[in-house]
């Protein structure tokens, strides 16, 4: 199993066309955790698809951030936060054919 790390992923984004695009990226790398943040866990080539299908979007109105979290590091939480996410071994992905026929 390869090596992976925590990634917050944020944006800025004025355009709503280009903040879909944004969003539909981060939604197949992580989980949304705020309505322009992700949580990510990625191995190295993840993050690098990540980028690179990132750099990839004409973004002229806004700005994307990927910071890597340390593992180790204390989390301090403040007022009602929901319960934590379940981890990635709970989820079951269906990859179907919608092509026609």
């Amino acid at each position: 199993m390869p090596k992976s790390a925590l990634y917050l992923a944020a944006y800025d984004v004025t355009s709503q066309k280009e903040r879909s695009q944004v969003a539909t990226v981060l939604e197949g790398f992580g989980m949304r955790v705020q309505k322009s943040v992700f949580e990510c866990r990625l191995s190295r080539s993840g993050r690098e698809r990540l980028l690179r299908r990132l750099q990839a979007l004409p973004l002229k109105t806004g700005f994307v951030s990927l910071y890597r979290l340390d593992g180790r590091a204390r989390q301090h939480h403040i007022g009602d936060v929901p319960a934590d996410q379940p981890q990635e071994a709970t989820f079951a992905f269906i990859l179907t054919d919608a092509s026609p026929g």
